[in-house]
């Protein structure tokens, strides 16, 4: 599932979800301001980067970071260098999205640029990929992200004209699609990254329209939360979604340099980060994977670095 072994039963139902979207609750504490781990420069050798643009992390914890020189690096839990591999075509663009399949073991990696999602192992063995250029069923112009669910079913967010959801089957045929450009609900407006719970409820980032929409594994609409803003509970291009261990969702917010925590029903349960250059700040954030122990690898990527934080 997108962004590793995290993937684990919410409590409440999708009528749940649906009827406590909204609901008013009062915010917990900020999480500690201090990252726990730092890694990462500018540069192209391993264990560096050159502006990092998602995080996946597999059953154990491992780590694999894209970046936009067109290269897949694996990390151990202490953030130590393992693997280096790279993608195909570089000359055509970079993959911005991510996803770890727990059911098959194996990395799915949204080739934005290559109108494709391929599938490798967990030591970099390309091990099959689909799709082409196009606007038809199937077919992608730019899909950002990847996530599968826990029948292995895959699903990939794309953004241009489309601005859909479409969800394949584990051989990377077509099973079908939702969305379309609009700010109607269940219409998406550059859809940048998405993730699936252990129930198969899909949880979209929907950047442009500053919200996080709610959708059954069948692509229903169920609700939707967020609004432009700063203030904890508004959203400003949230760039990605992950969902926690106890169902409660991390969403990184491109526009307002920070990470953002949210029970299911939209109530913010705490914010970290802001802009700036020092440790625990943020430089247009592309992604947050999720690891053992409540940690969070934030993807910063104006700052060629990655920073986990305990939230």
């Amino acid at each position: 599932m997108r962004k590793g072994d995290r993937i684990t039963v919410i409590a409440l139902g999708l009528a749940a979800i649906c009827g406590a979207c909204g609901r008013p609750r009062e915010p917990q504490p900020a999480p500690r301001a201090e990252p726990v781990l730092v890694w990462g420069r500018r540069g192209e050798e391993d264990g560096n980067f050159i502006k990092p643009r998602a995080a996946a992390a597999d059953r154990s914890g491992r780590l694999y970071v894209v970046d936009m020189s067109g290269r897949i690096q694996r990390f151990g839990l202490d953030g130590r260098h393992e693997l280096t591999w790279r993608m195909p075509e570089r000359d055509r663009g970079f993959p911005t999205g991510l996803g770890w399949d727990t059911r098959s073991g194996t990395l799915l990696v949204a080739e934005t640029h290559r109108a494709c999602v391929s599938r490798y192992s967990a030591d970099g063995a390309l091990l099959g990929e689909w799709g082409r250029e196009g606007s038809g069923p199937g077919e992608f112009i730019y899909p950002t992200d990847v996530a599968a669910g826990p029948d292995g079913r895959v699903y990939v967010t794309e953004y241009g004209q489309s601005a859909r959801v479409m969800v394949f089957d584990e051989q990377g045929r077509f099973l079908k699609q939702w969305g379309g450009l609009g700010m109607a609900r269940g219409q998406l407006q550059r859809p940048m990254g998405l993730d699936v719970d252990a129930r198969g409820t899909v949880y979209v980032a929907d950047s442009c329209n500053h919200r996080i929409q709610v959708f059954d594994s069948e692509g229903n609409w169920v609700c939707s939360w967020g609004e432009a803003g700063e203030a904890p509970g508004q959203l400003k291009y949230p760039w990605d979604v992950s969902v926690a261990p106890d169902g409660s969702l991390v969403v990184c917010e491109y526009g307002n340099n920070r990470i953002q925590k949210f029970r299911p029903d939209g109530t913010s349960l705490g914010v970290w980060g802001r802009a700036g250059r020092e440790v625990g700040c943020l430089a247009s954030p592309w992604g947050a994977a999720l690891g053992p122990g409540r940690r969070v690898v934030v993807v910063d990527a104006l700052n060629h670095r990655l920073q986990v934080i305990q939230f």
